[in-house]
């Protein structure tokens, strides 16, 4: 009996060991809190494989529970104090990697779609025809500041809030804008390499002395490396700059986003998260419902949790050219330069049904939809802040992100909402999706 308990006492260990390098290192898996509920199932199984042998049942059950629930415990205070995911994320595997915020989302002034100038039963029909969306969760469309089309589906409410991914570095981009207007940036032409004196003897800081924020915002940094889950030390560290890249070459770099989220940390001498809270959180009248950190400094690019209504109020300070409330919070400069396009082709640029990918500005992608330009804030697994200037119109959509993306279905859908949006009402998108 006491070399069991030293076997689950070592197994434990073992399994809090990994526990910790998978969500430390890995936080773009789809599933952040499955690796406990796995390794939690592998010690009952064994637990169960040991009970088979009659002496001290009871004791091994009781080692087997501990041991899980020790895991478990251990674990969840880790993530926790290291802020890796929200503690009250939905189960994996489920409908909806999601969690219910406990603030009210921002409380929209509603319409009808038809008094927005949309035909009611046109939109109508729509909704009920993207319940074969099989991965939309929430879908909310703001025009002239109203909220005229909210939609959940798979258990999703207005209280739910989902991990928008790369949607952060559009919001990583007005809080470099705001720095800038705070003063603890001069301008998006600063260097990057002086805010980081501890790395500056690195041998791979070759030519990282003329990357600049603008680079960053761009993704024009010449980093040769791939993108993945980066560090603010990996990326200053251990990733290169080309020279004959930088500042001329498109190459998205999530690692680009976490160096901006370092250097408004360490300009304002408060984390990107209270300082995003204070100057663009509180005047819009969101929250964001969770940011993981990541070695000490909030994720610049990815694995910021928010609901549908909220993210819609943040793409309206785009769509009002910075206003809120007719007050000026962001430069409407510096929202121009946001949908400036840096970059005007590039083979990462998609073309996908009716839209193409033309450019991208200071982290917000460039979208020509029937010669018009839209403009979008894009997260993996299919986030999107839809910006339609002509129209004034802001769409958010929400997806869960898993393996059962049907790209053709998707692409189709989303057509299909532009051009209702757009008052083209043209069926093709929609009855490509029913083919």
């Amino acid at each position: 009996m006491k070399n069991l308990c030293i076997t689950f006492l070592l197994l434990t260990g073992l399994f809090i060991g990994v526990s910790y390098k998978i969500k430390d290192d890995y936080f773009i898996l789809p599933y952040p809190n499955a690796i406990e509920y796995v390794l939690v199932l592998l010690i009952l199984l064994f637990t169960a494989v040991v009970v088979i042998w009659k002496k001290h049942r009871l004791k091994k059950l009781f080692l087997g529970l501990a041991s899980a629930a020790t895991l478990l415990i251990v674990v969840n205070s880790m993530n926790y104090f290291l802020e890796w995911h929200p503690l009250n994320l939905s189960m994996p595997f489920t409908t909806s990697q999601s969690f219910e915020v406990s603030h009210e989302p921002y409380k929209w002034q509603t319409a009808t779609p038809a008094s927005a100038g949309y035909n009611q039963e046109d939109l109508e029909q729509y909704l009920r025809e993207i319940e074969g969306w099989d991965r939309l969760r929430g879908l909310v469309v703001i025009k002239d500041g109203k909220l005229v089309v909210e939609k959940y589906q798979k258990g999703a409410t207005r209280y739910s809030a989902f991990n928008v991914h790369s949607v952060t570095k559009s919001i990583m981009s007005a809080l470099t804008g705001l720095s800038i207007q705070r003063g603890y940036l001069q301008s998006e032409n600063d260097y990057v390499m002086p805010f980081f004196p501890e790395y500056q003897k690195s041998e791979q800081n070759l030519h990282k002395e003329k990357l600049t924020v603008a680079h960053l915002l761009s993704m024009r940094g010449g980093f040769t490396g791939w993108d993945g889950p980066h560090s603010v030390e990996q990326v200053i560290l251990k990733e290169e700059v080309s020279e004959n890249k930088l500042g001329q070459e498109f190459k998205y770099f999530t690692g680009s986003q976490m160096v901006l989220s370092a250097m408004i940390t360490k300009a304002s001498k408060t984390t990107t998260k209270e300082f995003a809270q204070e100057n663009l959180f509180k005047p819009l009248g969101i929250q964001c419902g969770f940011w993981r950190k990541v070695d000490g400094y909030y994720a610049g690019g990815d694995e910021t949790y928010f609901t549908a209504r909220d993210l819609a109020r943040f793409g309206e300070l785009y769509l009002n050219k910075g206003k809120v409330n007719g007050v000026q919070l962001l430069d409407s400069s510096w929202v121009d330069k946001s949908f400036t396009n840096y970059t005007n082709e590039s083979k990462s640029f998609r073309t996908l049904d009716c839209y193409e990918e033309v450019g991208y500005g200071y982290s917000w992608w460039l979208l020509d939809y029937n010669g018009n330009l839209k403009y979008t804030a894009r997260g993996k697994g299919g986030q999107h802040i839809l910006i339609l200037p002509e129209e004034n119109v802001v769409a958010v959509i929400l997806q869960e992100w898993n393996m059962q993306k049907d790209v053709v279905k998707e692409n189709a859908y989303l057509c299909k909402l532009l051009s209702l949006l757009t008052k083209e009402n043209k069926t093709t998108a929609y009855n490509t999706a029913h083919e």
